[in-house]
């Protein structure tokens, strides 16, 4: 037994106070969340103070066409979101297909989606602005930037009537194409090809999960999980469980038959370079965001609808970014790059060469330019973004200038978005110093991130035996701790991760607001009205939006500016781990 002078010290070293703290800042029930991070900085503490919450709903070009597709709609739509206490209204006009829901004068309107239809030259864009400012609602209207065509539209475009409706410009336009940097996998300057079926083989090697019956197979090889030989026949042997299996016939069984068990067995790749439309790897079909032919045409779209509706702001999709690493690979590109550097590169190598496990898995062997890359894309994007808010705000000064982005900041360096505060300080790999100026966090006034998590807090997370950054709570953290108080930060939800019971959906929206400047909920078409009443009790008591007063934001940057000066220091960075890919 301690002694009671030892036990009174090991009490008074232990924390008698949890780290966890009940917060309720809707009119829902409490939940419990990490208070001395979720309340850091002057954006948060003072939208909490004056009681400045964003609560945005989102309605979805192509999935809601049948929800907004007459006057009635629109009307019925917006004094719904004004009833349970919505004060915003985000509007997408342009989706990824790269048509418009409104009359263009740029590109044809969207008439049909799936079921349901438009009728041409409707514009839901024109009620919207009525009856959301009817509503006192503020209306952003959101576009993608670098999308211009959809892979359904595309895949369905033999039928008729396409229930897509068409394509998308970008497929009339290849040269306007994104290009990819696709890497084959080789064998000592073979290609390996990861078929079943060997009479369809095209090139000398395969991968197969299982001995294949064909007859003409003159070698087979099996590779343990460590990369290293562990049989070589050249007849038809028993399969090695575990082991990647490998056969070929004429070079390719010549090429392997050389192998010893015990040695070690390499992949190369071979790289190829294809138009996204030729490979489309992705739903939207993404444009090169360095031709100025793509960048001219997405600023005649802010144009247009800027000079002709009085929205109140201006935001841009997820498609605000490059299609993946492997993109834009093209010529022209590469000139660029290279006249950046000064120097002529090996290409691709120099940025990045792409391995191959003999399982096929891919990885990244990163170049000597691979960082300068990262940053020159992201460079392009950000010089992209102030060009974008210049040409909006010169039409509407007093509007907000927004970005909608996954919350898994993470992800971002693959894409060329950045959009982070410039003077970010965190342990991210890869921002450098030089990456860390491509952030544009200053030079927007909104960053809307996809929270798109089931569970809303960390302590819940815990709970369930779940991974803590994968929460509503920790995804708003993140982003409003990368964004360092140079603009509003709102945490997005999405509401079909709650379709099984619509009221867990309430510690979502407790973290959301407890950790950023507000909430978005995605979507309208999301069985929204399964959760109304969850809305309608959480924002009971209304709330402004901070953006609401642009004078507020000069004040928080102002402020920030001015502890920089002092010297003030932002504590230890929280390192949470988002899900890939999530909010795109």
């Amino acid at each position: 037994m301690l002694s009671g002078t030892l036990a009174f010290l090991i009490a008074q070293a232990v924390p008698q106070s949890s780290r966890f703290e009940w917060v309720a800042p809707l009119g829902l029930p409490p939940v419990k969340i990490h208070a001395d991070l979720a309340k850091h900085g002057i954006a948060q503490s003072t939208a909490t103070r004056q009681g400045l919450q964003a609560r945005i709903l989102w309605v979805d070009a192509t999935a809601n066409l049948g929800r907004y597709n007459s006057e009635e709609k629109v009307a019925e739509i917006c004094a719904k979101a004004k009833e349970v206490g919505f004060n915003t209204i985000a509007f997408d006009v342009k989706p990824i297909v790269g048509y418009t829901v409104y009359p263009s004068k740029l590109t044809e309107q969207i008439t049909r989606w799936r079921n349901e239809t438009l009728e041409p030259g409707y514009d839901p864009l024109k009620h919207f602005v009525t009856y959301s400012h009817k509503n006192d609602l503020k209306l952003l209207v959101a576009m993608n930037a670098f999308s211009e065509g959809h892979s359904y539209s595309k895949r369905d475009s033999n039928q008729d009537p396409n229930p897509f409706f068409k394509p998308g410009w970008g497929y009339d336009h290849p040269e306007l194409q994104t290009v990819r940097y696709v890497a084959k996998p080789t064998f000592r300057g073979l290609d390996v090809f990861p078929s079943m079926n060997p009479a369809k083989w095209d090139t000398p090697c395969a991968v197969f999960s299982r001995v294949p019956s064909a007859e003409d197979i003159g070698a087979y090889v099996f590779v343990d999980n460590k990369d290293f030989v562990v049989g070589v026949s050249a007849t038809k042997p028993e399969m090695v469980p575990g082991a990647a299996l490998y056969c070929g016939r004429g070079e390719g069984a010549s090429a392997l038959l050389s192998l010893s068990e015990g040695d070690r067995f390499v992949l190369g790749s071979r790289a190829e370079y294809v138009r996204i439309g030729d490979d489309q790897n992705q739903i939207p079909l993404m444009m090169n965001p360095h031709i100025e032919t793509n960048q001219k045409r997405a600023l005649d779209f802010i144009n247009e609808v800027a000079s002709q509706y009085e929205v109140d702001g201006f935001l841009y999709d997820d498609r605000l970014r490059f299609g993946g690493l492997d993109s834009d690979f093209s010529e022209s590109t590469r000139a660029e790059f290279e006249n950046r550097i000064g120097a002529k590169i090996n290409w691709p190598n120099d940025i990045y060469r792409v391995t191959y496990s003999p399982s096929l898995t891919p990885g990244v062997r990163p170049g000597k330019f691979y960082d300068d890359w990262l940053t020159f894309r992201s460079v392009t994007m950000r010089k992209w973004v102030q060009r974008a808010s210049t040409t909006f705000k010169s039409h509407r000064p007093d509007g907000i200038f927004g970005v909608y982005a996954g919350s898994w900041y993470g992800d971002y360096q693959k894409y060329g978005n950045n959009y982070a505060s410039s003077e970010l300080n965190a342990g991210f790999p890869f921002l450098t110093h030089a990456y860390k100026q491509t952030g544009f966090a200053g030079d927007i006034d909104l960053l809307i991130t996809g929270c798109y998590y089931p569970f809303g807090t960390v302590f819940e997370a815990i709970q369930r035996n779940s991974a803590p950054g994968r929460t509503v709570e920790a995804a708003g953290i993140l982003s409003n701790r990368v964004v360092r108080d140079s603009a509003w930060t709102v945490a997005g939800i999405q509401l079909s991760n709650f379709w099984d019971d619509p009221e867990k959906v309430e510690p979502a929206l407790q973290a959301a607001v407890a950790t950023t400047q507000g909430v978005m909920v995605f979507d309208l078409s999301h069985r929204i009205e399964e959760f109304w009443t969850v809305f309608a009790r959480a924002f009971r008591t209304p709330a402004q939006a901070p953006y609401a007063n642009n004078s507020i934001l000069k004040q928080v940057r102002e402020q920030r500016r001015m502890f920089t000066e002092k010297g003030f220091v932002d504590p230890p960075f929280p390192m949470f781990e988002g899900a890939p890919g999530t909010g795109f």
